[in-house]
């Protein structure tokens, strides 16, 4: 999705647009909540995730046009996506396992024990959630396998720790934002943070000016 005003348009073509941007954010926002639910949530985070942000990623209006509207493109990349997305996502399954079990022990620590790993946990998954919004905009650029993609997600926020620092920003903004104000969770919880954090990657990925595909970096590697 792109929500840049086009040169010469009226101040109705302007509002037209934005109110088309925000009922774009509405939607994807809905069918991510459909995409996670049929997946069972555990199976459909990953690839809905990736519909999400390839539907909302900049250009992608060109995409929407040929696959038919929306939704139809969002679900063919769901469909097409689901089992690269989900093999991608698996490290950050055992992460996601961990850091639930971490927060399960919290409450009955005490003293900087307590203190040391409530501040661990936080950073872990805060660097967690920036690798994934990470991975899900590399799922929705390139074709790469999984461990092509992983080696990158962790090569991208080094390569750019403003633009990591950036996107934590992002999300811990929206997640502060979501907590005050709940209802925006079931109208742009996901589709919104997906959409700014993505376009900042695409921005950086665009500064490295990478092949595609990813592995014609390392082509040894994939052997």
């Amino acid at each position: 999705m792109s929500a840049d005003v086009q040169p010469g348009l009226g101040w109705t073509g302007r509002v037209m647009q934005l109110l088309n941007a925000v009922w774009t954010l509405v939607l994807v926002n809905l069918l991510f909540l459909a995409g996670v639910l049929a997946g069972l949530v555990v199976l459909g985070v990953m690839p809905a995730a990736t519909a999400a942000v390839s539907v909302l990623r900049h250009g992608g209006e060109v995409h929407i046009e040929r696959d038919g509207g929306v939704v139809r493109a969002f679900v063919l990349t769901y469909r097409a996506e689901f089992r690269r997305a989900n093999l991608t996502g698996l490290p950050f399954l055992a992460a996601a396992l961990l850091l639930t079990a971490d927060a399960l022990v919290l409450p009955h620590l005490v003293g900087p024990a307590a203190a040391a790993l409530a501040a661990l946990t936080t950073i872990v998954a805060l660097v967690t959630l920036l690798a994934v919004t990470v991975v899900i905009t590399l799922l929705a650029r390139y074709d790469d396998p999984p461990r092509a993609l992983l080696r990158y997600a962790v090569a991208v926020p080094l390569s750019f720790p403003l633009t990591a620092l950036g996107g934590l920003v992002v999300l811990a903004s929206f997640g502060v934002i979501a907590m005050i104000f709940p209802v925006v969770i079931p109208l742009i919880g996901a589709s919104l943070p997906l959409a700014i954090s993505a376009r900042l990657i695409e921005h950086r990925l665009a500064k490295l000016d990478l092949p595609r595909p990813l592995t014609s970096l390392h082509p040894a590697a994939e052997a």
